[in-house]
Formats: C-alpha cells, structure tokens, sequence
C-alpha cells in the first residue's frame, strides 16, 4: 500500500514569485522598446526638418537663377519661412566674383544649431 506524502507540493499552478519576476521581465522589455520608440521618433522629426529646410534651400536658389542676372544684388538677405509646422531662418549671402556670383543659402532651425547651407554660382546669359 502506497501512502501520500503530505509534505509533497502541486506542480500544476503558478507561485507568485514566478508571475513576479515574469511582470518585472516584460515591464523591463517594454520600457527599453518605448525608449527605442521615443529616440525614433525624435529621429524621423529632425530628418524632416532636414528635408524641409533642404527644399526650401533649393527652391531660393532656384528663384535667384531665374531673374535676371543684373537684379542679382551682393549682400546678405535673411527671413524667416514657416513650413510644416516649423519656423526656419534663410539667410542668403550673394558675392560678385568678377563674372560670376557666388550665392550661398543657409536655413537654420530650432535651438541647437541645425542647418543646411546649399552654394551655387550663376554667371549672365
């Protein structure tokens, strides 16, 4: 005849220690993916202010090749540009370089120094 042993434990459930240390491990998991979350976010934020600023670069340039070369003054013009929900500040510095003019735009943004700068040079037609 076979007797129980009292003493001997259920191996059928969960003990508290083990649903414990399973909330700890995946609250763990989860804060290190929402930081991952939050730092790719901030990342694809600045990559279109780099875009936008970049375009609005370009479309300057663009509008300084298409008027006469003549109206092209030397010197340094700034504004600012809102563009998708941003401020930019554009600064465009022309130079007369004997027959030709070097022309130089810089869109900044934000606080901590970003920029693009874009340099071309046109001469007259």
């Amino acid at each position: 005849m076979r007797t129980k042993n009292i003493t001997q434990k259920s191996q059928k459930g969960v003990s508290l220690v083990e649903v414990i240390i399973a909330v700890l491990i995946s609250a763990i998991v989860m804060l290190g993916g929402s930081f991952f979350f939050a730092a790719s976010t901030g990342q694809i934020n600045l990559r279109e202010q780099y875009r936008a600023a970049s375009r609005l670069a370009s479309q300057k340039i663009e509008e300084l090749k298409a008027v006469a070369y003549d109206t092209v003054a030397e010197g340094e013009v700034k504004d600012s540009v809102t563009l998708e929900n941003s401020s930019y500040n554009r600064s465009v510095v022309t130079k007369d370089i004997g027959s030709y003019k070097q022309i130089t735009v810089t869109v900044s943004w934000g606080t901590s120094g970003n920029s693009v700068s874009l340099d071309t040079f046109i001469a007259p037609k």
